[in-house]
């Protein structure tokens, strides 16, 4: 039977399976078929499980079906023949696709359904055996035991949450939900996040204060980004009166000048923070000048790159520092001295790289220029009034990634920056500082020089 967008048994199913993305008990109220394509829907939940990387596979499998949910393109249908079971058809394939069902947990978890979905009646053991349906094996006398033993396992995180952590804040935060899941490969929690945080706070707040940020709140499946109080706003988020803001009335741009502020934004689902290049005082006016390199590139590669780059700081006599960001780029800051706006400041960066590019055209390519292969890009995009940088220390991509200040003796071909996690970072007994030169440039002069020295070659 076809189920149908926007009616109540279809929001109910997108409502679960959304809700279910952070719970550690995912795979147990969510349970997915992972099986070979073409198959008749009976034959697939029936298949033996596929073994290796199941949880891995389940959470690809996972994302497809909240995709699906979500896509013009499948349509959802409950089996009749198996009540219960659910799966999709799309518009350029004959097959049943992607079958799953819901634990009967679901039910109580989710009393307020506009339509409850469907369970299967199970005649089976319950266990879950990724990716397949519980196995044949009748139910032994034994199982009722078992079951209890889950159920007080169960009840023992909820105590645990019950626990108010203490991260030395002014204000009451009652943080929730500690034990949810945020990443799964590795796989943290809300609670691994918060005490890394706890860990860095002190060393990333000074790059968030007196700056509007850009904050990302992990969703599940995805980021939602935030510049405004009004956007936390009509995303159902309380704010409370000490929270500051600055801008005008319309625009409530956000700010994180303390732990109260950061910790709060961390309890609301934030898990990465972002800066503007220029403070609240002066808006206008750029304290750096921020290059990128790389882009999904091998890191040895990346790491030439880098050195390309200081070779031609260091002929220019400019001033640097620099940092990963966590993701799969490198950003290089020259300071400036802040009278200059972003036009110049743009310019001034996009000469740089073309001049980098110059330098090194077999390793070098600027943004649309060519085709990237096993060449690093160069950016100076984030040269920008409204553009936000993640702020060294924050978390960063769906790893997550930690980006972390690096020293340039520390670019060498054989780092691996993928290391720079959450779980190895806690470890760390001195966090690695971006330490910004003390001499300033000013952007406007350094033009004029870039013109006037090597205009001849970019013409």
């Amino acid at each position: 039977m076809q189920i149908r967008k926007n009616t109540k048994a279809h929001k109910s199913i997108l409502q679960i399976v959304e809700e279910c993305a952070t719970r550690p008990d995912r795979e147990k109220l969510v349970r997915l078929y992972i099986t070979r394509a073409g198959h008749t829907l009976q034959q697939r939940i029936s298949i033996d499980a596929i073994q290796g990387e199941a949880d891995l596979l389940y959470d690809m499998t996972y994302q497809t079906v909240l995709n699906n949910l979500k896509s013009p393109n499948h349509q959802l249908y409950v089996s009749d023949d198996t009540p219960g079971i659910y799966y999709f058809h799309s518009s350029n394939k004959e097959w049943d696709e992607t079958p799953f069902e819901f634990d009967d947990a679901v039910l109580k978890l989710f009393p307020s359904l506009p339509e409850p979905p469907a369970t299967r009646k199970k005649e089976k053991a319950e266990k879950y055996v990724l990716p397949t349906a519980p196995k044949t094996k009748a139910v032994s006398p034994a199982k009722p035991a078992a079951k209890k033993k889950i159920s007080e396992k169960k009840s023992s995180p909820a105590k645990k949450a019950e626990q108010q952590p203490n991260y030395r804040l002014k204000h009451k935060i009652l943080f929730t939900n500690l034990d949810s899941i945020i990443f799964r490969h590795p796989q943290i929690s809300k609670r691994d996040v918060l005490d890394y945080y706890d860990k860095v706070a002190d060393h990333l707040l000074p790059h968030l204060k007196d700056r509007p940020i850009t904050i990302y709140r992990y969703r599940g499946n995805g980021f939602s980004e935030y510049t405004t109080a009004s956007s936390l706003v009509a995303d159902k988020v309380e704010l409370p009166d000490w929270i500051q803001t600055t801008g005008t009335n319309k625009e409530q741009l956000l700010l994180c000048n303390d732990r109260d502020h950061l910790f709060f934004f961390l309890e609301v689902g934030v898990v990465a923070f972002a800066h503007r290049l220029a403070k609240v005082k002066s808006p206008d006016r750029p304290d750096y000048v921020v290059i990128t390199l790389g882009d999904d590139t091998e890191w040895p590669v990346l790491a030439d790159a880098a050195h390309e780059a200081k070779s031609i700081l260091d002929g220019l006599k400019l001033p640097s520092s620099i940092k990963w960001d966590g993701e799969s780029h490198l950003h290089i800051y020259i300071p400036l001295d802040g009278k200059s706006d972003f036009e110049t400041a743009h310019d001034a960066a996009k000469f740089i790289c073309r001049l980098l590019k110059l330098k090194a055209p077999d390793l070098i390519i600027l943004p649309s220029t060519e085709n990237g292969y096993n060449k690093i890009w160069v950016n100076y995009v984030l040269n920008d009034e409204t553009t936000g940088v993640v702020a060294a220390y924050s978390l960063a991509g769906n790893y997550p990634g930690v980006a972390l200040p690096l020293s340039w003796d520390d670019i060498t071909p054989d780092l691996k920056p993928g290391r720079f996690t959450v779980k190895e970072i806690v470890k760390l007994k001195k966090m690695p500082e971006l330490k910004y030169p003390s001499k300033k440039v000013d952007a406007r002069a350094l033009l004029e020089k870039l013109e006037d020295l090597y205009g001849f070659l970019l013409e």
